[in-house]
Order: C-alpha cells, then sequence, then structure tokens
C-alpha cells in the first residue's frame, strides 16, 4: 500500500512537471519578436500619462502604437525583429497642429509640447527607449562617420522651436512651409552621449537648408564629437543621446536618440 501510494505520488509529480514544462513553452516569448518598453517624462522627470508612443515604417506609417500609464510607461509586445525607421511620443491634442492633424481641439499654448524621436531604431533584443518631451524638436537626428576625416564622428539635427512658431499671426491656419521654426545658432547649447558616456563636441556649424520655394531657409546643424569608448567586439550598434536647450522663448528643451551601426569593413 505504502509502493501504491509512493507511485501515485511520483505520477502527479510528473503531470505537474509535464504541465509546467507547457506552460513554460505556451507563455514563452517568440523568438522573432521583442519588447519595446520604457518612460515618457518631462525634463525634471516627471510622468507624462496619456502619450501616444508609436514604432514607425520607412513611409511614416504607424506599425504599432500604444500610450503611457499614469506613472509615464509604456511597452509595446510583439515586435517583429528588425529595423525600423522611428520611434516618437507625444501627446495628440498638445502637438501645436493638432486641429489640422488630426481633427482634435489642442490645448492652451502654454502647455503645449513637441515630440520625442527615436531614430533607426535596431529591434534585435527587448529595449527600453526613455522619452523626454518639452518644447523644442529635434528633427532627423542621425550619426555617421567621414572616412579618413580623423577620429571623430558626425550628426546632423534640426531643431524645431515650439515657440518660434506660435510668434506667428494665425500660426494655426497657415502651412508648415510658412512658418519658419529655426533656431538662431547663438541661442542653442547641445550635449551628446554615447548611451551615459558624454563625448566633446569639437564644432558646431549651422546649415541653411534649401527648402522648396520658401522665402526662407531652416537652419539645420553638424556636430563634430569625439569618439566613444571602444565596444565590445560583439557589440552590433552604440545608442547616441542629443540633448539641447534653446535658451529663447523661455527656455526649451529637446532629446532624440540614434541607433548607430557600426561599419566593420574587411
Amino acid at each position: 500500500m505504502q509502493n501504491h501510494e509512493i507511485i501515485k505520488t511520483l505520477k502527479k509529480i510528473a503531470v505537474l512537471s509535464l504541465l509546467f514544462l507547457l506552460g513554460i513553452n505556451l507563455f514563452a516569448q517568440n523568438p522573432n519578436t521583442v519588447t519595446i518598453s520604457g518612460r515618457v517624462t518631462d525634463f525634471d522627470g516627471n510622468p507624462i500619462d496619456n502619450s501616444a508612443v508609436v514604432l514607425m515604417s520607412s513611409t511614416f506609417s504607424p506599425i504599432h502604437m500604444t500610450f503611457s500609464d499614469e506613472d509615464g510607461y509604456y511597452k509595446i509586445e510583439d515586435v517583429e525583429k528588425g529595423m525600423y525607421k522611428s520611434l516618437l511620443a507625444l501627446r495628440f491634442n498638445e502637438y501645436p497642429h493638432a486641429r489640422r492633424l488630426f481633427g482634435i481641439e489642442p490645448v492652451a499654448e502654454d502647455d503645449m509640447n513637441f515630440q520625442f524621436w527615436a531614430w533607426n531604431v535596431i529591434a534585435d533584443r527587448d529595449l527600453t527607449i526613455n522619452a523626454r518631451r518639452h518644447r523644442l524638436e529635434l528633427y532627423g537626428f542621425r550619426v555617421f562617420q567621414v572616412w579618413g576625416a580623423g577620429p571623430y564622428l558626425m550628426a546632423y539635427v534640426r531643431p524645431m522651436s515650439l515657440g518660434r512658431i506660435l510668434t506667428y499671426e494665425n500660426w494655426q491656419e497657415k502651412d508648415p512651409n510658412e512658418k519658419n521654426s529655426s533656431v538662431e545658432p547663438e541661442d542653442i547649447e547641445f550635449k551628446i552621449y554615447a548611451g551615459n558616456e558624454p563625448l566633446t563636441i569639437r564644432s558646431i556649424q549651422p546649415l541653411i537648408e534649401f527648402a522648396g520655394e520658401n522665402e526662407f531657409g531652416i537652419t539645420a546643424f553638424l556636430l563634430q564629437f569625439d569618439l566613444p569608448t571602444e565596444p565590445a567586439a560583439t557589440d552590433r550598434y552604440i545608442i547616441f543621446r542629443l540633448e539641447a536647450t534653446h535658451h529663447a522663448f523661455g527656455g526649451e528643451r529637446g532629446e532624440n536618440i540614434y541607433f548607430w551601426e557600426f561599419n566593420r569593413h574587411k
């Protein structure tokens, strides 16, 4: 009788173990997908709830979208592994063109903010992307290397000032191409990081970009900066983070990140 009870107990343990293993397989993450998560805040660390976080395709079409919770946290699951054009974070009603683009009434001008961007997102593993938002948009941020130009990297960025847009009369009715959102070179300050490693900026050159048939050019910037600490041979990329402070219009801040894939040529 005792042996019979032992056998029954062993059978139960075997069944429970099998169910446990099946449960692990059932709920295990798909090896072909990853999760992107993080927190949306202002530059004082205060959470921003109800912020849309959108993963974009190469045509700027939304692939995944979610919203931050009351503590600013968000999570996008089941993201197919690969490279994505961008990820942005914004509150739709805080965007200055909310009425024209989204058909919703915008908030008061003092409460408006621009969006955060992450560029060239390499989703090869689970990612944490934290987004800080204010009234300066750092559009088009990208990092590249000029071969034979010394141990430096270059970055391009086009800052866009919400404060300057709001100076235009009837700005909500104007087409974006009729409003110059550029910043003056003497009014902006940049900082760049590789992960959390601060990098020295060696030169900053303003560029005036042709903007179609507009009466004005758009001011962008080229930044030359030091190489980061030598990465591990197994690393595929570095995430660069650009911060900027615009000292006009009461102070505006912005932040972007860029996934820079190494060029390991033979």
